[in-house]
C-alpha cells in the first residue's frame, strides 16, 4: 500500500511544454474546404510553456491509500488548467460521449511513483465567421451549432519523487493513430488525424533505470483505466478468422459488429 494523498511540494513549479501539429491527414478534407474552415482549424496550443506549481498535480493522485493496478476517478474539474494549455475552449464534459477522467498506480518503489491516467475531452471553437453562421443557423439546442474537435482521448503518466515531493516526468498526450480526432462544423463532420499533441515536461534522466519493487506494464494499466469508460471493453472480441473457428467448436452464434473507426475511443 502506498500514500500519495496531497504528498507534492508546493514550493516547487514545473514547467511543462505544449505541442499541437496541424491536420496531417483526413477522410474528407473538411477543414479545407474554404478560408472560414481552415481558419477555424488552424490550431496550436494557447500557452506553448506554462510554469505550474507542483501541487497541482495532486489532482491525479488519489484521494486515499492505494495499492498497484488500483484505479481511481479524477475530479474532471481539477484538469481544466492542463487543458486550457492547448486550447481555451477546453472542457471535460465531452459532447454526446463518454466523459471522466480515471487515473492507475502503475508502479512504485521506495523512491517512486508512477502513476498512467487516461482523460475524455473536447475543445469547442470560435471564430466570427463561425459566430456569423451559428446566428443564421439557430437550433433548439445550442450545442447542437458549436464547432468542435474531439480527440479521441488523452493518455499520459505522472513520474514522482517521493522523497522529494517533486514530479521528476508528466506527459498528457493524443495517441498517433490514424484517425484520432473528429471536428465539426456548418453542419459537417470529419475523421481526421493529428500526429501530435502533447504537454510534456522531464527532467531529462533515464526512468528506465528506475528499480521498482513492484509494477504492472502500461498495457495492463492503461486497460485497467478503459474498462471505466467502456463497459464493453470486457468483451473478448476476435477477428472474424478467429470468431468463425471458435463458434463451429463451440456451436455458438456469432454477434458481429461493423463500425466506421475505433469502438472504444471518441473518435467516431
Amino acid at each position: 500500500m502506498i500514500n500519495l494523498c496531497n504528498m507534492l511540494n508546493n514550493s516547487v513549479s514545473l514547467q511543462v511544454h505544449a505541442h499541437w501539429d496541424p491536420i496531417a491527414d483526413s477522410t474528407f478534407s473538411m477543414h479545407k474546404d474554404s478560408p472560414e474552415l481552415a481558419e477555424l482549424f488552424d490550431l496550436s496550443p494557447n500557452q506553448p510553456v506554462k510554469e505550474h506549481g507542483t501541487d497541482v498535480f495532486n489532482a491525479f493522485l488519489p484521494p486515499l491509500t492505494v495499492t498497484l493496478g488500483d484505479v481511481w476517478q479524477l475530479d474532471p474539474n481539477s484538469l481544466i488548467t492542463f487543458l486550457h494549455q492547448f486550447h481555451k475552449g477546453a472542457s471535460t464534459a465531452v459532447y454526446h460521449g463518454a466523459e471522466g477522467a480515471f487515473a492507475c498506480l502503475r508502479a512504485f518503489s521506495s523512491d517512486y511513483a508512477e502513476v498512467v491516467f487516461r482523460i475524455h475531452a473536447d475543445f469547442t471553437l470560435e471564430s466570427a465567421a463561425y459566430k456569423a453562421w451559428q446566428d443564421a443557423n439557430s437550433s433548439e439546442d445550442p450545442d447542437d451549432n458549436k464547432s468542435r474537435f474531439v480527440p479521441s482521448h488523452f493518455v499520459g503518466r505522472l513520474l514522482i519523487n517521493l522523497r522529494k515531493g517533486t514530479i521528476r516526468a508528466f506527459s498528457l498526450y493524443l495517441p498517433p493513430r490514424n484517425s484520432n480526432v473528429v471536428i465539426s462544423a456548418f453542419g459537417g463532420i470529419d475523421m481526421v488525424f493529428v500526429p501530435r499533441m502533447e504537454l510534456l515536461a522531464t527532467d531529462e534522466t533515464d526512468c528506465n533505470q528506475i528499480a521498482w519493487d513492484a509494477a504492472i506494464t502500461m498495457e495492463e494499466a492503461y486497460r485497467a483505466v478503459e474498462l471505466k469508460f467502456y463497459k464493453f471493453s470486457e468483451i473478448n472480441w476476435l477477428p472474424i478468422d478467429e470468431a468463425v473457428t471458435q463458434a463451429k467448436a463451440t456451436r455458438r452464434p456469432i454477434h458481429a459488429i461493423h463500425v466506421w473507426g475505433c469502438l472504444d475511443d471518441e473518435s467516431c
